[in-house]
């Protein structure tokens, strides 16, 4: 919108200044016509220049900041989460996001971090997710799973990066809409920046700052949230 406001304005601007030339200054057609076409000659470069330089600006944001800067390693996970069990492995560290849970009905397949978390248009992505067992061993030898996950998409601008936030916003609220047992939590955002999720075991959080949008889950360790917002500030700390 705005570079065609400014197209409008160049060229009635130039035809103006035309008109002036030729009301005032004994100009024949041929020199009327040249003055008209070095002006719009000027416009169309004018245009070029704002069109690119916005380009420019825009594609700046996005490599100004690094997401692999903004992974945290696991001997940090470990510390943040207070829990020594946290183990990386190389199959759970993408560079494009998952299909998520494919049996999981049509919008919970946002919820955690999947190619339907993250809008289209990101410029960078990267998740990475720490896991382990407990020696909690529940009836029938079963050693529950306990898992960090996090992941960071880095958009061309902050205005991107939010739309992709509101968006997941909407296709959640559609899942809580379902009643799936599945997918029973709570969400919430207090914070105009941040989606939380709150179930009973786990908690995921989702949160924009400048172009990133970033999404951090907690499965088994306990304070969820607490370690969940932890993990978030870390992140968000790094971006500038």
């Amino acid at each position: 919108m705005r570079l065609h406001a400014l197209k409008g304005s160049i060229l009635a601007d130039g035809n103006a200044v035309a008109n002036w030339f030729s009301e005032r200054l004994p100009i024949g057609r041929k020199t009327f016509a040249a003055i008209t076409l070095v002006i719009a000659c000027s416009a169309v470069a004018a245009m070029w220049a704002f069109s690119n330089a916005h380009a420019k600006t825009s594609g700046a944001i996005a490599e100004a900041v690094n997401a692999d800067s903004l992974i945290i390693s696991v001997e940090d996970m470990r510390r943040i989460a207070n829990y020594e069990g946290l183990s990386e492995f190389e199959y759970a560290d993408r560079r494009q996001p998952s299909q998520g849970n494919v049996n999981a009905p049509g919008p919970c397949r946002a919820v955690g971090s999947s190619d339907l978390t993250f809008a289209a248009g990101w410029k960078q992505f990267r998740a990475v997710t720490y896991s382990g067992t407990t020696d909690d061993i529940r009836p029938g030898g079963i050693s529950p799973i306990t898992e960090i996950t996090h992941a960071v998409a880095v958009y061309p601008d902050a205005r991107a990066a939010r739309v992709a936030l509101d968006q997941l916003e909407s296709t959640l609220r559609d899942c809580v809409s379902l009643h799936d047992s599945a997918y029973d939590f709570d969400l919430d955002k207090s914070d105009p920046a941040t989606l939380n999720l709150r179930s009973a075991e786990w908690n995921h959080v989702y949160h924009v700052k400048s172009s990133v949008l970033m999404s951090v889950g907690v499965l088994g360790i306990q304070p969820a949230e607490q370690v969940a917002n932890a993990v978030l500030r870390t992140i968000s700390d790094r971006i500038k």
